[in-house]
């Protein structure tokens, strides 16, 4: 642009040297000519540097919005390869732009996501619409996470309307998804503990009433008495059924902690001494492993020693008649880490995913509420901590829970 601008002044100078010779001849000098000349030079000249100088500024004004963007900004091209990666992109997925620049765009979608076409999909919605706005789907990081995030994006043409690729900007919405499960979490609770309390207000009468009848009954019976058996069931049933409705109660109240410096060691081994008397039918071998470096953890003591009892008690369950249950705590991290293992039947893969969701439960019908470890996960978290499970079927199960020092 710039040197056409100068092909087309020099062009300009040579017809008004001529038309100067012609009007002004005998009244300008040839050096008064090439002084005007000149001087229109520079006018130009300078023109030509403040278009040049406001063209860089408004470039890069927007190469620094592009290149520092808090969100991700990809550019693609028509052979999937990326071109364009921009700070946002590096802090979100944790590549590094030399690492990306010319691969497929395809190695930050996860896998699963791949196996049901997402990239064709995407790419079947750019060529219809020419864009796509606040896609929501997953992406995956350098190092394996998965990240919750929205996508715009949309085709990138030419001077000449040729298809160059696309861009698209990545929004990352894990924290907004995650505040929006804890909302709905909490409004489910909020929801169960109304209806609850409306059937435990219907129930508790009648279930006291029959309940203190079978009991008032079996006073003058014994276990040869007819109708014994009767109404132990029915006073058995009874008490299991408030019991499940209390549980129920309990779980769908706000968590109130009552904090206080305790020894994780020492409190592993009273729950461990519990444990025990839960296990009188089976041949069960109790193992701890204790690091002597463990430092005083602020906890309420009596809702994680329920957390506790509740896991070892579920291990004790899944074991059929002899095996372990092995204990053990490290430091890692600032963080004091337990383990409590198993050597039971394990939990299947597809079930891994929702052992702590309320009301689910793989035991028999009425061995179980579905609570147990929903309780655990929701104690665990209110102390800013982390639960996890790991299971082979046959093999047994590993829960490892994280807790802040």
């Amino acid at each position: 642009m710039e040197q056409k601008l100068i092909d087309e002044l020099e062009k300009s100078k040579s017809g008004l040297r001529a038309l100067f010779s012609e009007k002004l001849s005998g009244n300008v000098s040839e050096k008064d000519i090439e002084f005007i000349l000149g001087s229109i030079d520079k006018c130009v000249f300078g023109m030509v540097q403040v278009m040049k100088e406001g063209k860089s500024i408004h470039e890069k004004f927007f190469s620094d919005i592009i290149l520092n963007s808090i969100d991700a900004i990809i550019g693609i091209n028509n052979d999937d390869n990326i071109f364009l990666w921009n700070k946002g992109a590096e802090n979100i997925l944790g590549y590094a732009k030399e690492e990306v620049l010319g691969q497929k765009w395809g190695i930050i979608i996860p896998p699963n996501l791949r196996k049901r076409g997402e990239m064709e999909l995407m790419r079947r919605k750019i060529k219809e619409n020419g864009f796509i706005s606040n896609y929501e789907t997953e992406r995956l990081t350098k190092n394996g996470d998965i990240k919750n995030v929205s996508i715009t994006r949309f085709v990138l043409y030419n001077d000449r309307k040729e298809v160059l690729g696309s861009v698209g900007i990545v929004r990352d919405i894990t924290k907004e998804k995650h505040l929006e499960k804890e909302l709905r979490e909490k409004e489910n609770l909020a929801l169960i503990g109304e209806v609850v309390s409306s059937i435990a207000h219907n129930l508790s009468n009648p279930l006291n009433i029959i309940s203190g009848n079978a009991d008032y009954l079996l006073l003058d019976k014994n276990e040869k008495t007819d109708g014994y058996e009767e109404l132990k069931i029915i006073l058995d049933e009874t008490t299991r059924i408030t019991k499940s409705i209390r549980q129920i109660l309990n779980f769908s109240k706000p968590v109130n902690l009552t904090k206080e410096n305790s020894d994780m060691n020492a409190l592993l081994s009273s729950v461990i001494d519990r444990a025990k008397f839960l296990a009188t039918n089976k041949k069960i071998e109790f193992k701890k492993s204790f690091a002597p470096d463990i430092p005083m953890v602020k906890i309420d003591k009596e809702q994680i020693s329920d957390v506790f009892l509740n896991i070892i008690n579920n291990g004790i369950q899944a074991i059929s008649n002899q095996g372990t249950i092995k204990v053990k705590t490290h430091l890692k991290d600032n963080n004091v880490i337990i383990e409590l293992s198993d050597t039971g039947n394990g939990i299947p893969e597809s079930n891994l995913a929702k052992i702590f969701k309320p009301f689910f439960s793989t035991k028999e019908y009425g061995k179980g509420t579905g609570l147990g470890l929903a309780f655990a996960d929701r104690i665990i978290k209110e102390h800013k901590g982390k639960i996890e499970a790991k299971s082979s079927l046959g093999l047994g199960s590993d829960f490892i829970i994280s807790l802040p020092v």
